[in-house]
């Protein structure tokens, strides 16, 4: 290929690509005050977050035999 050729057939590409995308209402008319928009809904900041506090020391002979292969 000639380098005049990859940049052609990436302008192709894109201009077909922008062809066959659809952009939903809110934000093809964003100044609409009659578009329709997804539906706002609270979540917490700190949902689904573990906890790290520190924790006591366990035999590490027991933590090996968890973790081993099982014979």
């Amino acid at each position: 290929m000639t380098f005049v050729k990859v940049p052609l057939l990436m302008a192709l590409g894109l201009a077909l690509g922008a062809c066959s995308a659809t952009v939903p209402d809110h934000l093809a008319r964003p100044a609409d005050p009659n578009a329709r928009v997804p539906a706002v809904a609270y979540r917490s900041v700190t949902a689904g977050a573990a906890s790290f506090r520190p924790a006591e020391p366990k035999d590490w002979r027991e933590l090996n035999r968890q973790v081993g292969p099982k014979s």
